[in-house]
C-alpha cells in the first residue's frame, strides 16, 4: 500500500474547486477537495454511499440537508447515503477537505 504526503493533493485553481484523487478501490474512494475563498461544492447526494470528511485546512461551512455547520481544520463530518451535502469556503484562506466515499451494497 502506498504512502502519500497529503500536501501533494492540495492543488488549487483560482477559477474553480479542484478534486485530487488519492486512492480508488473497488468499493471506496478517497480524494481531496480544494477550495479558494468563495468557492463551493453544490448540494448533492451519494446513493448507496457513506461519506466521511476531514477538514485539513481552512474554514467554511457544510450543509447537510437543512442543517448548516461551521467547519474548520480538524473537524470531521459524516454524511449518510440519504442526505444532501454541500461545502463552501467562507474564510479568507484556502480550504482542503479529505473525503472518503464508502460504497454499500445496493440492497442495503
Amino acid at each position: 500500500m502506498p504512502v502519500h504526503p497529503i500536501g501533494k493533493f492540495q492543488k488549487f485553481d483560482e477559477k474553480r474547486m479542484t478534486k485530487q484523487m488519492v486512492f480508488e478501490e473497488e468499493k471506496s474512494k478517497a480524494f481531496v477537495l480544494n477550495f479558494m475563498p468563495g468557492q463551493h461544492l453544490p448540494s448533492h447526494s451519494h446513493p448507496y454511499t457513506q461519506v466521511y470528511l476531514l477538514v485539513l485546512a481552512g474554514t467554511g461551512k457544510c450543509k447537510i440537508d437543512d442543517h448548516e455547520y461551521k467547519i474548520e481544520k480538524g473537524d470531521t463530518i459524516h454524511c449518510s447515503k440519504e442526505e444532501m451535502l454541500s461545502l463552501e469556503n467562507t474564510g479568507t484562506e484556502r480550504m482542503s477537505v479529505y473525503v472518503v466515499l464508502a460504497r454499500e451494497p445496493k440492497n442495503s
